[in-house]
């Protein structure tokens, strides 16, 4: 009997052991995970520091005043006046179009040399563009 008690608790112990050493090698593994994650975040945060210190370089006044004056004759730029600067609700609001009949739309599509939609064909077309007296239908 107590040979059979030992061989139970011998199985216990090892089976903790095990248990122990495979949560602690998962805790490694998620250790090393976090410090790779760590070092990519590290990583980005210096690329975005990077670029914001190019972004300023780049957007220097006095880099940019050389550049327009070595290339006004390629890009042809003029300076910005105080009357060209409003507000968008000092824009004019555009006037909606409005048609009484599809005959107005057809209308307004052939000034615009717009071809009508093709659901537009058939009798509708027929009356909003009436073929000459003469014309066979």
């Amino acid at each position: 009997m107590l040979r059979t008690f030992d061989i139970i608790l011998i199985g216990l112990m090892i089976a903790a052991a095990s248990i122990t050493y495979k949560i602690k090698h998962d805790a490694e593994k998620q250790m090393n995970q976090v410090t790779k994650l760590e070092r990519m975040i590290s990583d980005e945060n210096d690329t975005i520091d990077l670029l914001k210190a190019d972004w300023s370089l780049l957007t220097q006044p006095n880099r940019l005043q050389k550049l327009i004056e070595t290339f006004q004759g390629q890009l042809d730029l003029q300076l910005v006046e105080a009357n060209q600067i409003i507000d968008i609700n000092d824009l004019p609001q555009p006037k909606p179009v409005v048609f009484d009949s599809v005959a107005d739309i057809i209308t307004e599509a052939s000034a615009k040399d717009l071809k009508p939609d093709s659901t537009l064909t058939g009798s509708v077309a027929k009356k909003a563009n009436p073929a000459p007296k003469g014309a066979a239908q």
